[in-house]
């Protein structure tokens, strides 16, 4: 029985502690937002002002990105 209170502590611990990654902001450069903004209200609209969201949608759009904004995206890695 202890044994399996000490997993599931161990489980609720990595949980919390993956849960608390998840919602660390997304830092965006003002020169990403100049960028990326009228691709993010033509194609997201919905998802704006939620970071993580523009960027869930931004990867089902991705042949509608500008050019402009590809770039920044690549320059975090994201393509």
């Amino acid at each position: 029985m202890p044994l399996r209170l000490l997993v599931v502590a161990c489980l609720l611990a990595g949980a919390t502690t993956a849960f608390a990654q998840e919602e660390q902001p997304i830092k965006v450069s003002a020169r990403a937002k100049a960028a990326c903004l009228p691709d993010a209200l033509r194609l997201c609209r919905d998802a704006v002002p939620n970071v993580r969201n523009v960027l869930m949608c931004f990867g089902a759009h991705r042949e509608q990105i500008s050019n402009r904004c590809r770039t920044v995206l690549a320059s975090y890695g994201l393509q």
